[in-house]
């Protein structure tokens, strides 16, 4: 670490002392000039570039400085008084990259790239998560300078081993990444919340996690190495004597547990400068046709029910020997899914900035997509897919395409046979039930597909095209039981299209279960995610009215402005999809919008996307 004191050429009647220092964990700045005591230009200790900053300085109350991090890409830092509670520079105070402009009203203030997580911090969490009957901390072996390599093993330890399922997550390979330990906090802490549907995956599943995996280079500020500047995550195809310490100990403990039974799935935790969160799926060339299709399964589990993560966000890239995926495929081939997800630092697809609260609850949907990967059920969170489905009539079965759930799907083609397919389920404890489809989307699909729902000696009827709003849970209907009864579902045939019998998702909102399950079931209306999202120049909503109205759709812009009346007036029941034409709208730039449904009875609003 060094400090850097810059001694003020003005009169020192005039100004105090400003000091730049990084002498504390994950600390990194290197060189600090000035020409007018006002502006300020910092360089980083760089490795694999320079991005990660994070350092103190002294003698700014009530100050006015104009600091530059010349070789980093961070846009709006973060800044702290007592380094614990960090908040993000305002658009005026960071108005271009790298750059924050501010007078300071303590004389003490942390500024760092994100918000820190340190090695003490992971020690305290740790300390946390022990106190667990279901964690295992462990020590997988030392670095060069005698940082532990830890590792947390999660499971019911009364539950034999043999039949469970094996997940395995790391996350800080890159030591300045550290919105993926926040992301990593909140699948762990949901994990450990002691609710139903979480107790049973500890029932079923044994979780290798590797919180820090290179323990070394966070300690001493790196951005994307370890100490002695080798990128972790690009050792997997070397052999063992050629292969640094931090990589060599993961192998080695990915070779044993996966020599005993291979991992069901392995997620590789990051975080990147592009404003999005981000899969990468590697290609079907380098992998295989199913394990291509399964991973975009795994990913677009992820996607949906979150506002911050949208199926667009995910990229393809070959897969490389180099990396812990490739070591995986080389190895173990389609039997380990290995994935590396990306968090960003600054903002997500959507336009909301990144903070430590809607990255945990990232991490919360993370478990939930991981659990339905694997098609493990609870009677409070579960799946049912078709091959659970009674087929009356014709269909065909099909596997064409990367957005359906499982292995295939039913097609039941446009027609008057009356072909149906019905889903049931168990017995069903008392409460409130959200229930949702999946399905993948296609033109030739009909667009008013039908969901009767049949409960506790109601029925309920939901109409959904099946031409949109593929990849994705799709809200269907709120019901409640009074009594213990099983919930049926029947896909029917339409004329308009076939309809597509895929996969259910029914979960018990009461006790609620976790961030995943806040669905409410408008009474009058259904009002649908704009496909495509993002969009440019135009997009279209879908709107089901489960009976004649008075319909009002608006869109507005984030401060509230009118942009345009889509649609004002009478309409009967059905299913309508209306355009949005940004063209037509005028001059409007890229950014979040919103469009609000109004009925006499109801509104409803969804942000929507604009890209130019």
């Amino acid at each position: 670490m060094k400090s850097i004191l810059l001694f003020l050429a003005l009169s020192a009647t005039l100004f105090a002392q400003v000091k730049f220092d990084a002498d504390f964990e994950s600390g990194n700045i290197n060189q600090v000039t000035t020409t007018d005591s006002v502006s300020y230009n910092v360089t980083t200790v760089s490795d694999i570039g320079g991005r990660w900053f994070y350092f103190r300085i002294t003698g700014v109350k009530n100050r006015f400085i104009n600091v530059t991090v010349t070789n980093s890409d961070c846009n709006r830092p973060m800044y702290s008084y007592d380094n614990k509670t960090f908040q993000r520079f305002t658009a005026p105070e960071a108005p271009e990259i790298n750059n924050f402009r501010k007078t300071f009203e303590h004389d003490t203030v942390y500024v760092s790239y994100y918000t820190p997580y340190n090695y003490s911090y992971l020690q305290e969490r740790l300390a946390e998560w022990e106190q667990s009957e279901y964690v295992e901390l462990d020590t997988l072996g030392f670095t060069e300078r005698n940082f532990p390599m830890q590792e947390m093993i999660i499971t019911n330890k009364n539950v034999p081993n043999e039949l469970k399922k094996r997940v395995w997550i790391h996350a800080r390979v890159h030591p300045g990444e550290t919105p993926c330990s926040y992301h990593f906090d909140g699948i762990i802490d949901e994990l450990l919340s002691g609710k139903a549907a979480t107790n049973t995956y500890l029932d079923s599943i044994i979780f290798f996690t590797v919180p820090f995996a290179n323990p070394e280079g966070v300690y001493y500020g790196r951005s994307r190495t370890n100490y002695d500047g080798v990128d972790c995550e690009r050792q997997y195809n070397k052999p063992d004597n050629e292969t640094p310490r931090e990589p060599l100990i993961m192998k080695r403990r990915m070779k044993v547990l996966c020599e005993e039974k291979p991992f069901d799935i392995l997620l590789n935790m990051h975080s990147q400068a592009s404003s999005s969160c981000t899969f990468w799926i590697h290609t079907a060339e380098s992998t295989s046709d199913w394990f291509y299709r399964r991973e975009y399964q795994l990913a677009y589990l992820n996607t949906s029910d979150s506002p911050y993560f949208d199926p667009v966000d995910l990229r393809e890239s070959s897969l490389r020997p180099i990396f812990p995926e490739g070591y995986m495929w080389a190895n173990y081939g389609e039997q380990v899914m290995a994935l590396t997800y990306e968090t960003p630092y600054d903002r997500y697809s959507s336009d909301i900035w990144v903070t430590n609260e809607n990255l945990h609850e990232l991490g919360e949907t993370s478990l939930y997509a991981l659990a339905e990967f694997l098609e493990l059920n609870h009677e409070e969170h579960f799946v049912v897919d078709n091959n659970q489905a009674v087929v009356h009539g014709t269909y065909e079965e099909d596997d064409f395409g990367k957005e359906f759930f499982g292995d295939n799907y039913y097609i039941l083609d446009e027609g008057t046979d009356a072909s149906y397919a019905v889903f049931e389920t168990g017995i069903l404890k008392p409460g409130k039930y959200s229930i949702y489809g999946w399905w993948q989307a296609n033109g030739q699909n009909s667009f008013n597909t039908q969901f009767e729902v049949n409960y506790d000696g109601n029925s309920v009827t939901a109409i959904r095209s099946q031409q949109i709003d593929g990849n994705q849970w799709n809200g269907l209907r709120e019901v409640e039981l009074e009594n213990e009864s099983k919930i049926t579902i029947k896909v029917k045939q339409s004329i308009t299209g076939k309809a597509i019998v895929d996969a259910f998702r029914i979960i018990c909102d009461e006790p609620t279960t976790g961030v995943r399950d806040q669905f409410i079931a408008p009474t009058d209306f259904v009002l649908s995610q704009n496909y495509p999202n993002p969009f440019n120049p135009s997009t279209t909503i879908n709107v089901q009215l489960n009976k004649a109205n008075d319909v009002r759709l608006e869109v507005y812009n984030t401060l509230g402005e009118l942009v345009e009346v889509v649609h004002n007036g009478y309409l009967q029941q059905g299913n309508y999809n209306f355009v949005f034409n940004a063209y037509k709208s005028g001059s409007i730039s890229s950014g979040v919008y919103y469009y609000r449904l109004t009925t006499p009875e109801q509104t409803q609003t969804k942000g929507m996307v604009l890209v130019k």
